[in-house]
């Protein structure tokens, strides 16, 4: 496959990347050697290479700390399992007042004047913040970074073989009368269908991290939602029906 046919499948925000990544996999094939992508990528460019760039003889892989990871990193033709050019931390919060949020730990990781793309998925866990970044800048981060808004804080690097904790979710019951993507959505949000309707045409609703365009969609048990600005939620079954007919739908949203 061709650059030009690869780029027909991505927007101007990722044609950088995209090329980038282009060159590797064909500098990785014609010499039979490993590489590795500079940052980490949003779904649409790792799912795309691993599913029409992998055959037989080369691998694509992807990697992003945990699971549940949107942005991974890519690597070609890694068959010695050589590790990714990451590093783990881990950001301390030492107040006991203060609720921090992944905003707030995102925003102020942002405000040393780092990449979005040079940092992995946040996970989250009591005063703790658990994040991979693109070697080389994780001694920066640890020099530099002090504090969390007002809450000070402590950086940690962690063995690469460090495994994090698993996301934790909290769970509820809603009722919706199809289990299309918009109708899903607007209640998840707590908005109308007709804003969900406008979030899915602005590229703010994932199903499995794929964009969804088409408003009337199907969600399926154990599909992932990603609602940009809203979080990441996991349709659980389908536990019953109202007497008006709506289904009963369990979801797990991760906190």
């Amino acid at each position: 496959m061709d650059k030009n046919t690869i780029l027909k499948n991505f927007g101007e925000d990722d044609r950088a990347d995209v090329i980038n990544l282009y060159d590797k996999f064909v500098l990785s094939e014609n010499r039979d050697i490993s590489l590795f992508g500079n940052n980490f990528y949003s779904p649409n460019v790792w799912k795309y290479f691993e599913r029409f760039l992998t055959n037989k003889d080369f691998i694509v892989s992807s990697y992003g700390f945990f699971e549940e990871a949107e942005r991974k990193m890519i690597s070609f033709n890694n068959r010695y399992d050589n590790l990714f050019p990451l590093k783990k931390i881990k950001i301390v919060t030492t107040s006991k007042f203060n609720t921090i949020s992944h905003k707030d730990y995102l925003g102020a990781v942002l405000a040393l004047g780092i990449k979005r793309n040079k940092i992995g998925d946040l996970l989250v866990k009591e005063n703790f913040c658990y994040l991979p970044v693109c070697e080389g800048i994780h001694e920066f981060i640890v020099s530099n970074l002090t504090s969390i808004g007002s809450s000070p804080c402590l950086v940690q690097i962690l063995e690469d073989d460090f495994i994090p904790p698993e996301p934790v979710f909290s769970e509820m019951i809603i009722l919706v009368p199809s289990l299309r993507i918009d109708t899903i959505a607007a209640k998840l949000c707590n908005i109308s269908r007709g804003k969900a309707q406008d979030a899915i045409d602005g590229g703010k609703v994932l199903i499995d991290y794929n964009t969804i365009k088409n408003k009337g969609e199907e969600v399926s048990v154990g599909q992932r939602i990603t609602i940009r600005g809203s979080g990441k939620f996991i349709l659980g079954d389908i536990v019953g029906n109202s007497r008006s007919g709506k289904f009963k739908v369990q979801i797990k949203k991760y906190t």
